[in-house]
This record gives C-alpha cells, structure tokens and sequence, in this order.
C-alpha cells in the first residue's frame, strides 16, 4: 500500500539569513545564497551571524586592549608628565598603533562571522549599489548625515559646557602637530584608516549581526552605543552616538558599505578643517 502524501515529512524552506550548507561549501538555499552581500534584494542584517558572535568577538578583542589600558594607567600613576608639544613621529606612532587595534577588531569580525559561514567581504557591504540611482540616495544621506551629525555636536558641547565645563579638546587632536606633515598624517588617519576599518567592523559586523538578531532599529541603537563607548571620551558620547545611529542608517538603505565609508570620511575631513583653521587663527 503506498503511503499517504499528506503523512510524508517535507523538508522546511530555510529562512532568509539562514545558513544552509550546499556542495559548494557555501551556504545556500533552493534558488540561490540566502545572505546579504550575495542575494540581491537582501538588506544588512539579513546574515547568519548574530548577537551571540557579535559580543564573542568584542569581548575577545577588548579584553588585551583593556588590560594594556589598565596597566598602562597603573605603571604611570604617581609620575609627573609634563606636556610637551606633539611631533610627526609620535603621530606617526599613533597612526601606526590605530591600525594595529582596527585591524584585531576586523579580525575577529571576519573570525566569527564570514569565516565562521565561509562568506565573502561583501557581506560585510563591500558590494557596488543594485541601483543608478542609488548614487544619489548615497550623497543625499551623506549631506545630510554630517549636517544633522554637525548640529547635534554644536548642541552636544553647549549642553556640556552648561552642565560640565569647558569641552576638553578630542584626544586625537592632541596627537598631531600643526605643520603640514601634521596635516598630511591626521588625513591619512582619520579620513582613510579609520572610516574603513571601522566601517567594516561596527557597521559590517557589529550592526548587521545585532539587527539580525533584534532588528534593524534596535541593532542601530545599540551598535551606535558601542561605538560612541569605543571612543572612550565623556565629552562627545552624544555626537559618536548620533554618528553611528546615522551611519547604521546609512549602511541599511543604501546596501552597501562604501556609502559608510565616504560618509565617516567627509565627516572627519571637515573636522580636520576645522582644527587647522581655528588653530591657525588662535
């Protein structure tokens, strides 16, 4: 007697996101990758990696840089350090440095998550856009990302000036010296280095594994909080925080990494302008 179709166990269609493995040792659905960067049509957060890889993987690169900090705050407590005016080679030092700890972070990202899921770096949005017209979306966002960013960094210090005191100078400011070589080293640093290797791990990694396992929104929130928390300093908490919700935004509409990229640039591009002509004028 033949059985009954209606008994018979039928396998269940994957879910978007889901890994499941092919022949190919991709990770693959009927009809083709079901993961971001690879399936058109998918949005950030849309991966196999999720919250779970997210706090591994920042845990486990924090923990050496944190313990570093603490003895490097114990080895110098009770020593007198006098200030002294900040040289090419000690930023060159700090430019150095800068990547070696971007690059960890990056590491452990592709460890936990495109490692982990065999996956390409295009999903973590190393991907050109789907559409034309995308180019446009990109700038538009990007304006009005560093306008918005912008103001809500004027508002950000008055209220800390009513509330603290005098808004201490960013620490990365104090790194570089008011010369060309100076100029050329900040560039390089904060419009090159940093936008990408921190694109590629806070928004890449970080946002998409958390959206995926809370939702885009939450995802933001939280990521941005990570982000402003990695900075390290009390006085631009908000507008970090700000940037990094905007970026997130950024990163989910667009689809791809570079409009990130460009964004954090831009925005520390007109930072930079900033330190070099006040500084001038002073």
């Amino acid at each position: 007697m033949e059985d009954d179709p209606s008994n018979q166990e039928t396998e269940a269609a994957p879910t978007v996101g889901a890994p499941v493995s092919s022949a190919a040792g991709r990770r693959q659905a009927p009809g083709g990758v079901q993961t971001f960067g690879v399936t058109r049509s998918l949005r950030p957060g849309q991966v196999p990696w999720g919250w779970r890889d997210v706090l591994y993987a920042v845990l486990i690169a924090a923990a050496p840089i944190a313990v570093l900090t603490v003895l490097g705050t114990v080895s110098s407590r009770g020593t007198t350090t006098t200030s002294q005016a900040p040289t090419a080679g000690y930023a060159l030092a700090a430019i150095l440095s800068t990547v070696v700890v971007d690059v960890w972070l990056v590491f452990w990202a592709w460890f936990f998550s495109l490692r982990k899921y065999r996956l390409s770096f295009a999903s973590f949005g190393f991907r050109g856009y789907e559409e034309s017209s995308s180019w446009a979306v990109a700038a538009v966002i990007i304006v009005g990302g560093v306008l918005a960013t912008t103001i809500l960094g004027n508002v950000s210090d008055y209220a800390y000036r009513r509330i603290v005191g005098p808004v201490p100078k960013e620490n990365v400011v104090t790194i570089f010296p008011h010369t060309s070589a100076g100029l050329l080293l900040f560039i390089v640093l904060a419009v090159l280095v940093a936008p990408l290797l921190e694109e590629t791990f806070f928004r890449g990694f970080v946002f998409q594994g958390l959206a995926r396992s809370w939702g885009p929104l939450l995802g933001g929130v939280v990521s941005a909080l990570v982000f402003a928390a990695w900075h390290q300093q009390l006085s631009v908490l908000i507008p970090i925080f700000g940037l990094g919700l905007l970026l997130a935004a950024a990163f989910y509409w667009t689809k791809s990494i570079y409009t990130n990229i460009a964004f954090h640039g831009v925005f520390n591009a007109l930072g930079i302008l900033a330190w070099w002509f006040v500084h001038t004028k002073g």
